[in-house]
């Protein structure tokens, strides 16, 4: 399994990069798995109101919702790098989009040069996204269109992705513009002092509720 990393700004083709080089990876034959990091620190895959949640509030720390079509597995906690790829023992390759901290090779995706400079760093190995369309290279560094040069990025994912067994996914790499502490694509990192501070009043003293709280109560008071 091979291991390449999506990174950069908001709006700026990440997604577009993850979507076309899986679709020619596996055209190339390649099975592939992809990563999402979400940094906001309110979000939850799982409906408040469902009985999986429900099935959560109770205690149970891993739930499992089962489908005709599909199953989905939710831990209710953060799990390793490494506990997250253990799933992917089946694939090729494994796009991470916006994980800042894994010491794997990345593709920066940017809308223009100061917030591709931000993002670049010794294990950059080529740009794209919008930034893509108005220039060939930055820093030396080959500037590929996911739309029309998705051929020349595929290749250079080829071969230049990283084994896993080649590096430590849980040895996070420290990066100056996104911490999974405080940033959020949406915007809310800017209310995250806020959001964390979110109370309840339970006999005259004031408690503090987590964003996992929050949701539950919500859902307990909605259903009244």
């Amino acid at each position: 399994m091979k291991v390449i990393c999506v990174v950069g700004i908001r709006k700026s083709g990440k997604t577009t990069i993850v979507e076309e080089l899986t679709r020619e990876l596996i055209r190339r034959g390649k099975r592939v798995g992809t990563v999402k990091t979400v940094f906001c620190p309110s979000f939850g895959i799982d409906d408040p109101k469902s009985n999986t949640a429900r099935h959560a509030r109770a205690g149970a720390v891993t739930v499992t919702a089962r489908a005709r079509h599909e199953t989905a597995v939710i831990y209710k906690r953060a799990l390793t790098r490494s506990q997250i790829l253990s799933h992917y023992a089946d694939v090729d390759y494994v796009l991470m989009e916006g994980d800042y901290h894994v010491r794997a090779p990345r593709i920066v995706a940017a809308h223009g040069q100061k917030d591709a400079l931000e993002r670049i760093n010794e294990l950059t190995v080529a740009v794209s996204g919008r930034i893509a369309d108005g220039i060939d290279e930055l820093e030396g560094l080959p500037a590929l269109s996911p739309l029309t040069q998705i051929g020349a990025l595929c290749d250079l994912v080829e071969a230049r992705a990283l084994d896993v067994g080649a590096f430590d996914p849980d040895d996070p790499l420290p990066d100056p513009v996104a911490s999974g502490d405080d940033f959020c694509q949406c915007g809310c990192h800017k209310n995250a002092r806020k959001q964390d501070e979110v109370t309840v009043t339970v006999g005259g003293r004031t408690l503090s509720l987590t964003p996992e709280q929050e949701q539950a109560v919500r859902a307990w008071a909605g259903r009244g």
